[in-house]
């Protein structure tokens, strides 16, 4: 299995005083017609919110190359989306950034021609606090 992001804790935890409950880590999808060919692919938290609202969260930090990590999260997000749509899986898959990254690139001119006019949909975000642990909003709202 994938190692942790950074602030996978931080987002773990920031779920969980926003009422979240953690069903399991490292979700897994198989992709394959036999063992010869099967992919696996973990996305990082399955978690389910106390009005029994399922989403899948893949928790990313931008901060070592911002542009760089972000190019990754981007294709992450679409392989990810692209292997739910293939397995007829609608859960909806977030992608959980820091504020600090929302501002530092998804608000950039780059990130916002990315993210509004280059993506077929837009990425589902989860904005956290990594200083409080609090979740602060979703884009779009739940």
């Amino acid at each position: 299995m994938p190692a942790s992001d950074l602030n996978h804790t931080t987002v773990i935890r920031s779920l969980t005083k926003a009422g979240w409950s953690i069903v399991k880590e490292q979700y897994s999808l198989a992709i394959g017609e036999n063992a010869d060919n099967l992919r696996r692919l973990y996305i990082d938290i399955l978690a389910q919110s106390q009005s029994e609202q399922i989403v899948l969260i893949e928790v990313k930090s931008l901060e070592v190359s911002p542009v760089h990590q972000f190019m990754q999260l981007v294709g992450q997000y679409i392989v990810y989306r692209s292997a739910l749509d293939h397995l007829e899986n609608d859960m909806p898959l977030y992608v959980a950034i820091s504020e600090v990254d929302y501002e530092t690139i998804i608000t950039h001119p780059l990130g916002l021609r990315v993210m509004e006019q280059t993506l077929k949909e837009p990425i589902l975000l989860v904005i956290y606090d990594t200083v409080n642990e609090e979740i602060l909003r979703w884009i779009p709202p739940l």
